[in-house]
């Protein structure tokens, strides 16, 4: 193997994934999930990283506690490229169009969104979902 087949065998792919009803049930609702290796993810992380220190070296407990609270939801909407209906796009219906702007609105419902953040957790949490699937597997 070189480089190059090396870097092949690490590559990741967005996936899309349905939401489910905790019954099992389809709703229509698939999110395109990026890994943590992703550009956006990284870039995220690395924001995180400096504002926490910055504070942590001021001293600044309360910007502290807060940072690390607003990262959580932070995380997730970074894991998130999108999202898709199968019946398409009905704002009036109740099917939006994807923003971060509406991804905030539904992490902050005060039931639902616990659904939606444990699902995006459990859904960007192995990697072996987001490598690129060869023709044999």
């Amino acid at each position: 193997m070189n480089l190059n087949d090396i870097k092949k065998e690490f590559a990741t792919d967005n996936r899309e994934v349905e939401l489910m009803t905790p019954r099992g049930a389809p709703t229509g609702w698939f999110f395109i999930l990026r890994h943590e290796s992703s550009k956006e993810v990284q870039e995220f992380m690395r924001d995180y990283r400096t504002k926490l220190q910055d504070v942590t070296l001021k001293r600044k407990a309360n910007a502290q506690k807060q940072l690390m609270a607003q990262h959580e939801d932070g995380l997730r909407i970074a894991h998130v490229a999108g999202w898709k209906w199968e019946k398409g796009e009905d704002p009036e219906n109740g099917r939006p169009a994807f923003s971060k702007r509406e991804l905030k609105t539904v992490l902050n419902d005060n039931e639902f969104g616990w659904h939606v953040r444990n699902f995006i957790d459990n859904e960007v949490g192995s990697l072996e979902d987001f490598l690129e699937r060869s023709e044999d597997s």
